[in-house]
């Protein structure tokens, strides 16, 4: 049997079911914390290993080796605590990357215990792999292999190149290219499953026309639109407006507290378009930092209006961040359709936003 039709017209025309948006942004969210908690894990692992090390070097009366690992494992735990604090999440895959480089290089300095300090290279490279993906892991894995080369050749701090055999290094630095390839190897593949991973997402995202992080119209819906409302506009004569949109504070938003405060404040701006707007005009994310806003059968006073409402709600409103009570403001750029076709008349838009950007910012220029 048929379903029967129904029409909602409170339903957006871009809308996707919200089961499946809310997956898909839950996938996208939190990236870094559980990046962070990967790392704590590991972290707790490492400081339980440094402390039955150090407590092994008290029992062999090694006082100053003991206080040298003790040091690592208390270093690793108050770094890890301030990174928590400070919620700079990012850093904590480079906080252990480094003081396991660290710890790698005193022990191949120091000869560790019964000269078995180098072996801790075989786990550096997996390591930083796990911890930094492909490009920074390979960076981190040369620059250690830099540094004891460094060491070795130069006798830095006094180092006794006589504490190891020529054959014992030679299989160390074996097994280490041998790890540090495979553990490369693997993570440029990973690499490449998640761009394609991306790319379904971003194709998904083409068919279903709405921005899953905003909820409102893509660039490809868009788009759409404006050629139906030009075609509109040539056959009819039927005017209609066009306001490009920039949120000033969106680059210090995100660098001070990170990219998903950014798409937070791009969230919360695009429910202040969905109440400020009026119900035919269609909001859209047209860049990555960019809206454009649709206003059909409008003229370029009206939406003038439209845009200095919009301006004014955006500068009130109180964009909250891990806690905080964030102000940002917007710069508006609006025109109207003329003699001038559609690319041009979009590339004019972008100008004048640049311009009006590159100002005072928080104001609404018509061309």
């Amino acid at each position: 049997m048929n379903q029967p039709f129904s029409f909602n017209p409170d339903d957006t025309l871009w809308s996707v079911p919200s089961a499946v948006s809310d997956r898909l942004r839950a996938r996208q969210q939190n990236t870094e914390f559980n990046a962070f908690v990967f790392c704590g894990i590991y972290s707790l692992v490492a400081i339980a290993i440094l402390l039955i090390f150090g407590f092994a070097a008290l029992q062999r009366q090694e006082p100053a080796f003991a206080a040298v690992i003790f040091g690592f494992a208390a270093a690793t735990a108050i770094s890890y605590g301030l990174i928590w604090l400070s919620k700079q999440y990012y850093l904590a895959k480079h906080l252990i990357a480094g003081l396991m480089g660290s710890l790698c290089l005193y022990l191949f300095h120091s000869g560790g215990t019964e000269g078995t300090g180098p072996v801790f290279y075989m786990a550096f490279p997996m390591v930083a792999v796990f911890l930094q993906g492909f490009f920074m892991g390979f960076v981190y894995i040369v620059l250690l292999a830099l540094l004891t080369l460094f060491v070795y050749v130069s006798g830095f701090l006094g180092f006794d190149t006589a504490q190891y055999g020529v054959v014992f290094l030679t299989r160390i630095a074996t097994v280490y290219l041998i790890t540090s390839f495979l553990a490369i190897f693997y993570s440029y593949y990973k690499y490449l499953f998640e761009r394609e991973l991306l790319l379904i997402y971003e194709d998904l995202e083409m068919l279903t026309f709405a921005d899953q992080n905003t909820g409102i119209a893509n660039r490809t819906l868009m788009e759409k639109l404006l050629i139906t409302e030009f075609k509109r506009y040539q056959r009819y004569g039927f005017k209609f407006s066009m306001m490009l949109i920039s949120i000033d504070s969106f680059d210090k938003i995100s660098s001070q507290y990170g990219q998903n405060a950014g798409d937070a404040v791009f969230r919360a701006v695009a429910d202040v378009f969905q109440k400020s707007l009026r119900g035919p005009d269609v909001p859209s994310l047209w860049q990555r930092d960019q809206f454009l806003i649709l206003l059909p059968n409008t003229g370029k006073e009206s939406a003038r209006l439209a845009a200095q409402r919009l301006c004014d709600h955006i500068s009130n409103h109180q964009f909250f961040i891990d806690g905080k009570a964030e102000k940002a403001s917007a710069s508006i750029a609006v025109c109207e359709i003329g003699e001038k076709d559609l690319p041009q008349t979009i590339q004019g838009l972008e100008i004048l936003l640049y311009k009006a950007s590159r100002q005072a910012g928080n104001q609404v220029v018509v061309e």
